[in-house]
Formats: C-alpha cells, structure tokens, sequence
C-alpha cells in the first residue's frame, strides 16, 4: 500500500483538480494507494508519507509568497520543502496554473517530479540561465504582453511530467450557485445524477458558438478570442455569441450548436473543450501539436478540427464545416465518445498516478 497525503486549499476539495480522487477513492484504495488530503502544511502527518503532493494553489492562498522565495535556499519555504524531501518517499509539485509555461520552476530542485497538466513536447523551452527569460504562452504573437518565467537548469528537465488535466473535474450540469456546484459535485454520487449527453445528430437550432471572458489582464490571454469575435462580426451563419451569461443558457447553446469554438486564453485546455464534447458539438480548436497532455482528447481531425495559432484559417474551416457538416459530424461523435470512455475509466487515471508516484 501506498500513502499519497496531498496538500491543498480548501477552496478545490470538493469541485476541482483533486476531484477525481473523491470520485475514485475505493478504486485507488483497491489498486493499492491511500490518498489523504490535508489543509495545513504544518500538520505533523505530511512527514509520514510514501509520496506528498503539493499543490501550488495552496501556496497562493495559504502560504501567500513563498514561491517567490525558492531561489533562496535559506528561506523557510525552501528548508520546508527540504525537510518534507528528507522524510517523505517522494516529492511532487503539482502545478495548477492553465499554460504549458510555468512560473514555478525555482522550486524544481528541491522536489522530485514537477507535475503539470500540458507539458511542451519540446522540453527545452524549459530549460536555459537565470538571466534568459521565457514567454508563459508560447502561442501568443510577439508583440502581445503576457507575463514570463524564469527556466530551469537543463539537470532538472525531465523532472517535469504530465500529470492531469481538467478533463477530470466534475461537469455535470448543477443548475445552482458555483459554490453550491462544489459541495453536490463532493456528494452527489455519478450513479444518482450521471452526466447528461446531448446526442450528436440531434438537431442543432445554431451553426456555431463561443462566449467567454476575453478582457484578461494580459492582452496576450485575449488576441485569439478577440479574433473569433471580430470574424463572427462579418459571418452570416446562425451564431451564439457575445460575452458570459448564465450558465445555463450557455450550455443550451453549446447544446444546440453544430460547432463549438475554443480559442485558448489563459492556457491551451478550456472547460469550453469538455463542455464541448459533453454537448455533442464538433470541437474547433488552435493546434494542440505542440502539447503533451493527460488525457490527450485532442486527436487532430479525429475528435477536434486543430486551426492555426494565429486564426488565419479559421474563416475556410468554419465555411467548409457549415456548408458540409454531416461530412465533419464523425469528429464530435469521436469526441463525446473517447470523452465518455476516458472519464468512465478509473483505470486509465490510476495508471497515470501510478506512473507519477512510482
């Protein structure tokens, strides 16, 4: 048997990155691994552990700053993670932030795996002096702010793995208040209220959709989302679009919808993607070539139609789709097939901590 302890705000016990743990417990325990989840880094019992997984998050809002201090190797933050490396079995550092950069790899010597959602396929990016400086989005044009990370010592690069994405948080359609969302998501078993499809070849009143923020705080965040919205201007299909609404009104129209567009933002994986799927739409997406990612549900022009970084193809793609659709509705059948059978599968995600942890 193996003791997982994780550290972790409170804020996503019951709805978020960790809920695959709540929904599979008795599976994990059954393949061998106790998970416990704790909330302060001081409690005595992270000491004993086969493996610890800490959570960034838990550091933005528990320990406020003390990523900041990891090149400081007299910090506490640092003889923390050094004592917890000293008695634990193996140290892992989740990071929770959206985009395949990171801004945390000061603290990659002194943990064993760097866990990620998406990690670049070419790890080099990673990897460079204290002096270099790297863009967090990869994808966003030269000439957009966007934040930047320092890199880390070319030594510790294949500390960096792929851990698990957003795909595994609980999407089932809660017609209540966010907060709410999160204590039934923690209570509310899959077989009592299981997720609800929409078939595919149901007919669809829209041709495409796309709302979402777009006025992020880095400009960078926004270009590609700008873009769809700009294009949709000058388009004489039948679109739902504009900024947020309520949140069932906007999975009516992802519902209804032959096509769901999914630019990226603030990183490259979007609830929109799953939401997609969920609603049988046909997922339009920038390229996700550049990625590695767990689950990879992004098989190019098998469950999503992949368009170029910068849009410029996206106006042909969205006319060919529209004017010929039921020669593209196999893609989003694909999806919503490989999505259902993923996160049915507790063995598929056991493998993946198995592989992190062992």
């Amino acid at each position: 048997m193996i003791d997982l302890k994780i550290l972790a705000p409170t804020n996503i016990k019951f709805f978020g990155d960790l809920h695959p743990f709540k929904k599979w417990d008795k599976q994990l325990l059954e393949a061998g691994i106790r998970t416990e989840i704790y909330f302060d880094h001081k409690n005595k019992n992270l000491l004993k552990a086969d493996c610890v997984l800490l959570h960034h998050r838990y550091f933005n809002h528990n320990w406020k700053n003390a990523v900041d201090t990891a090149t400081d190797e007299e910090s506490e933050f640092v003889k923390y993670l050094s004592k917890l490396k000293q008695n634990a079995g193996k140290l892992l550092w989740y990071d929770a932030d959206d985009s395949s950069g990171s801004t945390q790899l000061p603290v990659i010597p002194f943990v064993d795996v760097f866990v990620k959602k998406q990690v670049l396929k070419d790890k080099s990016y990673y990897t460079g002096s204290p002096n270099e400086k790297r863009n967090l989005m990869i994808w966003a044009e030269k000439d957009a702010v966007q934040k930047q990370f320092i890199p880390c010592n070319e030594a510790y690069v294949d500390k960096i793995k792929v851990g698990w994405n957003i795909a595994y948080i609980d999407y089932r359609d809660f017609v209540v208040h966010y907060r709410l969302r999160q204590y039934l998501s923690y209570f509310l078993s899959y077989d009592l209220f299981p997720y609800k499809y929409t078939d595919v070849a149901s007919n669809r009143k829209y041709d495409i959709t796309f709302r979402g923020t777009i006025n992020y705080s880095s400009n960078a965040a926004s270009v590609q989302r700008n873009k769809v919205l700009e294009l949709f201007k000058t388009l004489s299909y039948n679109l739902a679009s504009g900024g947020s609404i309520n949140r069932s009104r906007y999975l009516k129209e992802i519902n209804n919808s032959k096509i769901g567009i999914s630019p990226f933002g603030l990183g490259e994986i979007c609830f929109r993607d799953f939401e997609t799927f969920i609603g049988g739409s046909l997922l339009i997406k920038p390229s996700m070539e550049h990625l590695e990612t767990f689950p990879n549900l992004y098989i190019p022009n098998e469950t999503y139609l992949p368009v170029s970084w910068d849009l410029s193809d996206l106006e042909n793609t969205l006319e060919k789709v529209v004017l010929n659709y039921s020669e593209y509705e196999h893609i989003a059948k694909n999806g919503q097939d490989l999505f259902k059978k993923t996160i049915n599968d507790p063995e598929i995600f056991i493998e993946a901590i198995k592989r992190l942890i062992n």
